[in-house]
This record gives structure tokens, C-alpha cells and sequence, in this order.
């Protein structure tokens, strides 16, 4: 008998190691992108020899903020929680920063800003859903294959 789950892909139910491993992988993709984005804007800024305007003040100072968050995925991928809840920790911080310091900054980047803070959180639900079944303190769901 199969049974077949119904994902959104934002907020699916983690009921087993196999589903906390799905949503930890989202924050796995977050922190690879936000590390992809920060360096084509430091090679942009760079290649320029100035911020364009409505770009958010960055230079080779940058790539410490792309390292920290590739440690982030790398560590989010080995099941780290304390990498999960720095990943979302991090990326709310520096867009606040960034949206205080540059008010100018274009408002368009918030639904992207919202998706990559659900996967981050996703990434701390799975993190911490997949503790817990290793511990024995959640109980997998996933019925046994026949």
C-alpha cells in the first residue's frame, strides 16, 4: 500500500528522518544562494569601481559574508542546529542592516527576502524535527515498505 504525502513545498508536515531532512535541504539551497547573490554583487561592485544606485554599499569585504554562509549550508547539510539558527539569525540581521542603512534600497527584494526566511526557518524545523527522531523523542510515521 503507498501512501502518498501532500507537500507545498513551504510548510510540509516533517513525520519522519527522511521529510526533516527535506526541510533542513531548504536551508541548505538559502544559504547557497544568499553566498551565489552576495559575490555576483561584490564582482558587479567591483568591476564598476562604484555602487550603483538602488544596489546595497558592498565590497571585498563581502566575501567574509559569503564564507559565513557557505559554513552555514555546509553545516545545515551535516544537520546542524546551531547552523540553522544562525543561518535565519544572520539573514534577518543583515537585511535589516542593509534596509536602514540604504532606505533608497528597492522594496522589490521583500518576496524574495520572505521566501529565503521560510526556507531558513524550514531549516531550523528540520534540523531540530531530526534530533529528535534520532533521539527517539518523535516517533517516524513513515509506514514500512512492502
Amino acid at each position: 500500500m503507498s501512501t502518498t504525502r501532500k507537500r507545498n513545498g513551504f510548510w510540509d508536515k516533517i513525520d519522519s528522518l527522511e521529510t526533516a531532512r527535506q526541510a533542513a535541504n531548504q536551508g541548505v539551497w538559502a544559504a547557497g544562494l544568499v553566498a551565489a547573490i552576495t559575490t555576483g554583487l561584490i564582482l558587479v561592485s567591483m568591476a564598476m569601481g562604484e555602487v550603483p544606485e538602488g544596489m546595497p554599499a558592498i565590497n571585498a569585504w563581502a566575501f567574509w559574508d559569503v564564507g559565513l554562509f557557505v559554513a552555514i549550508g555546509w553545516g545545515i547539510r551535516k544537520m546542524s542546529r546551531v547552523a540553522a539558527v544562525a543561518g535565519l539569525v544572520l539573514y534577518i540581521l543583515e537585511q535589516v542592516v542593509m534596509r536602514i542603512s540604504n532606505p533608497a534600497l528597492s522594496t522589490s527584494g521583500f518576496f524574495v527576502t520572505g521566501l529565503l526566511i521560510l526556507a531558513f526557518t524550514n531549516a531550523i524545523r528540520g534540523t531540530f524535527a531530526y534530533h529528535a527522531f534520532r533521539t527517539g523523542k518523535l516517533v517516524d510515521d513513515t509506514p514500512p515498505e512492502s
